[in-house]
């Protein structure tokens, strides 16, 4: 159970931080100045998530899954402060790329350390507890980004990642 929610923390930052960011972005456009390169501020994350999911499959398979979800945690947190500390729009284009690095590996390794816990027949059941972490970050992560923006500043939607990372990271049985 400690596994699971450490897990379920883990994709709920992933969640949250891919529907969060796009309400809150324009704000950060207008703040750092660079609506000429808004898309990079997706693509960087996207790229480099996307790419890195191979090398990760591979990294968990020689050193260990819970090291590397560890280091796929923390490379997220990391891109994440620094996205909030961005101040200019290609730092915060570096920074979300870095944040998609650590991306490329929370997902699949926590998908596949589901894998490895549970039996065939439980795994249907977590699969869609882990359905359920998307559905909910799609309703509340637009809704806390706004909020957020509105409330505190566009900079907190990244910081909201860092206590979730911390927890998963703190909670997950060595």
């Amino acid at each position: 159970r400690l596994v699971t929610a450490a897990l379920v923390l883990a994709m709920f930052l992933a969640a949250l931080e891919s529907t969060a960011v796009g309400t809150a972005l324009p704000t950060v456009v207008a703040e750092l100045g660079g609506v000429a390169r808004y898309s990079w501020v997706f693509s960087a994350y996207l790229l480099t998530s996307t790419t890195t999911v191979p090398m990760y499959g591979k990294l968990a398979d020689l050193f260990g899954r819970r090291r590397v979800f560890t280091v796929a945690v923390a490379l997220f947190l990391g891109g994440s402060a620094l996205c909030g500390m961005a101040t200019s729009f290609p730092q915060l284009i570096l920074f979300r790329a870095i944040q998609g690095l650590g991306a490329g590996g929370v997902m699949p390794v926590a998908i596949t350390l589901i894998g490895d816990i549970y039996s065939l027949e439980e795994r249907g059941r977590i699969q869609g507890v882990f359905s359920g972490v998307w559905a909910v970050s799609s309703l509340a992560g637009p809704a806390a980004g706004g909020l957020i923006t509105d409330f505190l500043s566009c900079r907190w939607v990244f910081y909201l990642n860092v206590p979730f990372a911390l927890a998963a990271v703190i909670i997950l049985p060595p």
